[in-house]
């Protein structure tokens, strides 16, 4: 009897967590090499790269995009300005950086992570922002990046 409450117990917990994943309004982004997720309203551009894995997601008001490879993003161009922070993300050494600064017409604000990974690859996931809530929102979604095991 106790296994069978036991069970019972077990079962409406992991349907309450399935649950509350659901109603939070957020999707996980799966590829080969890494996962991330974003809020639903993000859909997917057609976006590509030419020597690299690239991709763009876009809501009204934030447009974000990867760059996996080599020749990623490593804020070398970015204003003196840029605020920089050092974090871990999934356990690898990564670097935030924000910037009031329109790389894209219309998206003044501009944040991106970037995190070397072994053998010189890395990642650089930039997001160009209309104000300050977006850059919270892309922080967010930032530290949701979780890299698959080799």
């Amino acid at each position: 009897m106790r296994a069978v409450t036991m069970g019972f117990i077990l079962g409406i917990a992991i349907f309450l967590c399935a649950g509350a994943s659901n109603q939070d309004g957020w999707k996980k982004i799966e590829n080969g090499s890494f996962s991330f997720s974003v809020p639903s309203s993000f859909r997917k551009t057609g976006a590509r790269g030419i020597d690299s894995f690239v991709e763009e997601y876009v809501a009204e008001r934030i447009k974000l995009s990867f760059d996996y490879g080599w020749y990623s993003n490593n804020f070398e161009d970015w204003p003196k300005d840029t605020k920089f922070e050092d974090l871990k993300v999934n356990g690898k050494d990564a670097r935030i950086g924000t910037a009031l600064r329109a790389f894209h017409k219309g998206f003044p604000y501009s944040t991106q992570i970037h995190i070397k990974l072994d053998g010189g690859m890395a990642l650089s996931m930039f997001a160009a922002c209309k104000s300050e809530e977006e850059v919270a929102l892309a922080r967010k979604i930032f530290k949701t990046i979780s890299f698959k095991a080799k």
